[in-house]
């Protein structure tokens, strides 16, 4: 498994840097098909909603990525 970030904005107008985890290939047919995964620096899970919107699960709050 291999790990990234990116910046994203919540609707307040703070920056939340956003890992994403990446599962390597497994032979397991029930992760085979199975995305990436999204969390807040704090371990709180997201949703992608679309390329820019992430809604951070527990609370319903939207951040939208930000590109350079």
């Amino acid at each position: 498994m291999n790990s990234e970030y990116f910046f994203a904005q919540d609707q307040a107008g703070s920056l939340q840097r956003v890992k994403v985890s990446r599962h390597a290939p497994s032979h397991d047919k029930d992760h085979a098909h199975a995305g990436p995964v999204y969390a807040l620096e704090d371990g709180r899970p997201l949703r992608r909603i679309d390329n820019d919107t992430f809604q951070v699960l527990e609370t319903g709050a939207l951040v939208t990525l930000l590109r350079d």
